[in-house]
């Protein structure tokens, strides 16, 4: 794909979406003593968050309970969470009332369970570290691993296709 392609169809999104696990996070699980489990997060990503929430919202579609993630997501002022859902399509059903259509939808996954999702959405993005399957239906496939700057990535396109 061009960059011109790229850029056109990163003009016409109107919603991002995210995995947690693996594109928000580098996919590593810590957790505490009492069993809680921890999350890291980069902040050049959500740098590239808060540059870009003005333009176009944000959600999460994730595989996992999402109580270790919900307080970061909150902070960055993400305005639709769908947690606990392997079914990507179904989580993303889950959003169907916003009326946006697929074509205007960017989504970023890392998985295998992603695939049928980022198969589906206008702008199909996933980190340099994603699976093949994942990489294999992408139109972006960032040069920054998953929690690294690769949600980054995806921000910058979208305000350059934006202008911003």
């Amino acid at each position: 794909m061009t960059e011109a392609e790229l850029l056109a169809r990163a003009a016409r999104v109107r919603l991002v979406l995210l995995d947690v696990d693996g594109v928000l996070t580098d996919g590593r699980l810590y957790y505490g003593p009492d069993g809680e489990a921890l999350k890291v997060f980069d902040v050049k990503d959500g740098h590239g968050i808060v540059l870009l929430r003005e333009h176009v919202p944000f959600g999460v579609v994730s595989g996992r309970p999402g109580k270790a993630s919900e307080a970061r997501l909150r902070e960055l002022r993400f305005q639709h969470l769908v947690f606990g859902e392997r079914d990507k399509l179904a989580g993303y059903a889950r959003l169907a009332h916003l009326g946006i259509p697929d074509a205007e939808v960017a989504y970023m996954g890392d998985d295998v369970n992603d695939v049928p999702l980022l198969a589906k959405v206008g702008l199909a993005a996933c980190p340099a570290d994603a699976r093949p399957e994942a990489k294999a239906v992408a139109h972006l496939v960032t040069a920054a691993p998953g929690g690294r700057g690769a949600v980054r990535e995806l921000c910058d396109l979208l305000l350059r296709a934006r202008g911003l």
